[in-house]
Parts: C-alpha cells; sequence; structure tokens
C-alpha cells in the first residue's frame, strides 16, 4: 500500500525529497507538489518560516534528515538572498500573467460562442433569405480570415463546447477554422482562403436530406445507410446550385470534402490528379473532426490519436505536405490532449505555440489549487518540464477528469497573438 504523506520539519530536508506545500501563492515554486532537486530549491524551502513540511514517501529518493533536538539553538534568520527574491518576484509576474491569460481566453471564448450563433442562424436561414444570408456568411468568413492574416503568430485554442443537437454547427465553424489555419500555414492567399470558408462552413449542408436517424445512428450504418449517407455531397452541391454568388472554391470544397487522393472517398472516388487545393484542404480538417467527434463516443479518438492515424495510418489518402502543415498548426499534442509531464503533472492541452510543436500550454491539475484558479503553464517557458506521455481520459482518476474537465466535443478557436495568452 502507498504510504502516506508525513509531516516533517524545515531541518530535516535534503535533496530527492518529494514535498508538498499548502496554499500556491504562500511560496514561490511553481508547483505545490514538487522534488526538492538541488540546493538553491532546499534554501528556499528552509527560508518560508514553516513550522512543518508534507513529505511524500513513495515518490521521494531516500529519507529525510534525522530530526534535530529538542536542545537545539534556533538558527539565525536567513539572509536575503537574490536567487530567492527573484523567484518571488517571477511567481508575482506569473499571477498577474495568468489573469491576463483567462482574460484574453474569455475573449476568445465569446468571440467563438458568438460564432456558432451566427452559424446557425446562417444555416437555418440559408434557403428562406440567401441573398442576404450569403453576404452574412461571407463576412464571417472574412472576419476569421482577418484575424488569421493580421498577426504572424496565430494561437489556436481549445474551446468549451457543448455536445448533443447543436453538433452540426460546431462541426461547421470546427472545420472552417482548421481548415483555414491549414490554409494560412501553407500560404494560400486571402482571396483562396475566403473561398474556403465559405465552402467549409456550407459543406455539410446537403445532410438536411438525410434523415436524422441515419445521422446519428450509433451502431454501424448498413450499406444502403451508408450510401443514403454518401449521398449528402451531391445533395449539398444540388443546394449550392439554388445559392447567389458561391465562388468557384467554395464549389470544390463542397463537393471534395470527402474525396482522398487515393480513390477511397466518396461520392466520386476521385484521385489526387482531380482534386483541387481547396478541396484537399478541407478533405483533411474535416477528416481530423470527425474522428475527435464521432457520434458514438467509444468510437472518438483524443486529438493526439486522430493525428497519428491520418499521417501513419492513411497518409496516402491525403496531401502530405499539407498533412505536414496541418501537424504544424495543431503540435504534437493538439489542444485537447491529456498529458503527463516528465514530473509526473498531468495537464489538457489548452493551445499550441505556434512553433514549438513539443511545448503546449496546458491547464494543470492540482488538488492544492482550487478548480477555478488553475493553473495554466506554458511548456515553452520551463524548459526542465516535457511532456512524457498522452494519456485517455477514462484513465484518468474521478478527481482529476472532474478538475480538467476534459472536453466531451473538441472544438477549436483562434485568436492574433497581439496579447500573451492562455
Amino acid at each position: 500500500m502507498p504510504l502516506q504523506e508525513q509531516k516533517i520539519s524545515p531541518a530535516q530536508l535534503r535533496v530527492g525529497l518529494h514535498v508538498r506545500l499548502d496554499g500556491w501563492m504562500e511560496h514561490p515554486f511553481l508547483f505545490n507538489s514538487f522534488k526538492i532537486r538541488n540546493e538553491k530549491q532546499l534554501r528556499a524551502l528552509q527560508s518560508l518560516g514553516l513550522d512543518a513540511i508534507w513529505w511524500l514517501p513513495d515518490r521521494s529518493e531516500g529519507h529525510p534528515l534525522p530530526p534535530p533536538p529538542s536542545d537545539a539553538p534556533v538558527p539565525p534568520p536567513p539572509e536575503p538572498d537574490p536567487e530567492l527574491e527573484a523567484m518571488w518576484r517571477a511567481k508575482k509576474e506569473r499571477r498577474e500573467s495568468l489573469a491576463r491569460q483567462r482574460e484574453a481566453y474569455g475573449r476568445c471564448e465569446k468571440k467563438f460562442n458568438a460564432g456558432v450563433g451566427k452559424v446557425k442562424t446562417l444555416l437555418r436561414n440559408l434557403f428562406a433569405r440567401p441573398q442576404e444570408t450569403i453576404a452574412q456568411a461571407q463576412e464571417v468568413v472574412a472576419d476569421m480570415v482577418d484575424t488569421l492574416l493580421a498577426e504572424k503568430d496565430v494561437l489556436l485554442h481549445l474551446m468549451s463546447a457543448k455536445s448533443g443537437d447543436e453538433g452540426a454547427y460546431y462541426h461547421a465553424l470546427n472545420v472552417t477554422m482548421l481548415a483555414l489555419m491549414l490554409a494560412r500555414e501553407a500560404g494560400y492567399t486571402a482571396p483562396e482562403m475566403r473561398a474556403l470558408g465559405l465552402g467549409t462552413l456550407l459543406h455539410d449542408m446537403g445532410k438536411e436530406r438525410v434523415p436524422s436517424q441515419i445521422l446519428l445512428k450509433k451502431t454501424p450504418w448498413t450499406a444502403a445507410e451508408r450510401t443514403f449517407y454518401q449521398q449528402h455531397v451531391v445533395y449539398g452541391l444540388e443546394m449550392a446550385a439554388r445559392l447567389p454568388d458561391l465562388p468557384p472554391g467554395a464549389l470544390e470544397v463542397i463537393a471534395q470534402h470527402h474525396e482522398m487522393l487515393d480513390g477511397s472517398g466518396f461520392p466520386n472516388k476521385l484521385t489526387a490528379n482531380r482534386l483541387g487545393r481547396l478541396g484537399r484542404i478541407a478533405a483533411i480538417a474535416n477528416a481530423y473532426d470527425d474522428y475527435c467527434n464521432r457520434i458514438n463516443p467509444a468510437e472518438t479518438m483524443t486529438p493526439a490519436e486522430a493525428l497519428a492515424r491520418m499521417f501513419k495510418n492513411e497518409r496516402e489518402k491525403y496531401d502530405v505536405d499539407l498533412l505536414q502543415h496541418f501537424i504544424r498548426c495543431l503540435g504534437v499534442y493538439p489542444p485537447g490532449s491529456i498529458v503527463q509531464l516528465n514530473n509526473d503533472a498531468i495537464g489538457l492541452v489548452v493551445n499550441v505555440n505556434p512553433g514549438k510543436l513539443l511545448h503546449p500550454t496546458l491547464l494543470l491539475y492540482d488538488s492544492g489549487i482550487p478548480k477555478e484558479e488553475a493553473l495554466m503553464l506554458d511548456l515553452n517557458e520551463v524548459p526542465d518540464l516535457a511532456v512524457a506521455r498522452t494519456l485517455h481520459a477514462n484513465v484518468l482518476p474521478r478527481e482529476i477528469h472532474e478538475y480538467l474537465s476534459p472536453r466531451s466535443r473538441i472544438s477549436y478557436y483562434a485568436e492574433d497573438g497581439g496579447t500573451k495568452p492562455m
């Protein structure tokens, strides 16, 4: 059985012991629980003036020093330590940074929720007021394109999306954001991106003619049901023909978002030489979102699993150059992944650092910090920490699952890098 935590005096501390502190703001360390790795950390712990500190035997290397005798002289107060003062300043700056990060994330989430609402209205009014609705759709896409092209660094966030009846609207917005991020990374022009975005926003409108008992079925389709489902692409093109001013690129996306380079897609089993530049991007973004957000939760993949499947097992289906750009957008550990660090800490990836594929930003589990004040950790700023492995949400202990609240639906939204985000 695991050994219980024990309280020891600061005088018993030594390098190699794993300790736990109470109150994140009451000490200058990044974590409440950590292994003492050097003399600097040891001196800092002993300078806090604590009567006792929690020791975790099972996670320690060695045992504490013997307790000092009861008649031992009280050590004099430590001299001011510039390194320790620097640690306290860094902690204060981290608090202020966390406040800015949460504020930036809140702004991004408001934009995301407003975007979902606009997509819902657009798709519902598409044929009642087609001219007006297409103009509004173009405005939505133009705003997203302008955001992506405004700054060098664009940050892709994990959003708190609802699951349920509105999944189609989240899917439309999610595929649009992913496709536009990929197009930006691949160097597509603004007009190409606007046509791409309009097409991805409307790419599944043909599903309106597919019975909901097929679309929402959690068990495998029959051959007839699969054929009926695949007709949604044909229906979508028929519906698009009734809409004004759709550019050819948007029609290409609607027609080709399920086509694959090896001819295994549908409805026309097109091969590489017949697939357009925009259709290739839409196919990647659509497949990824489908893998991450299955109707049957048991079939849903983690973001890292979805990327790995597409890159390792299905490479022949997609444009490999675009797939590599896609990984650069999402990182090796895409937002929504649950990871364990090399210090055993567990976190939820909430956004990707541009150009730093192995260093995402995490929401960290710490039982000593209230959930609403959970620590955001940018691995790019902590060089001695790294992701050791990815985890499935269903293997997390209940208290960690409730704290991190892994998303039942993986949705993303982006903002420019003008303000340091979460």
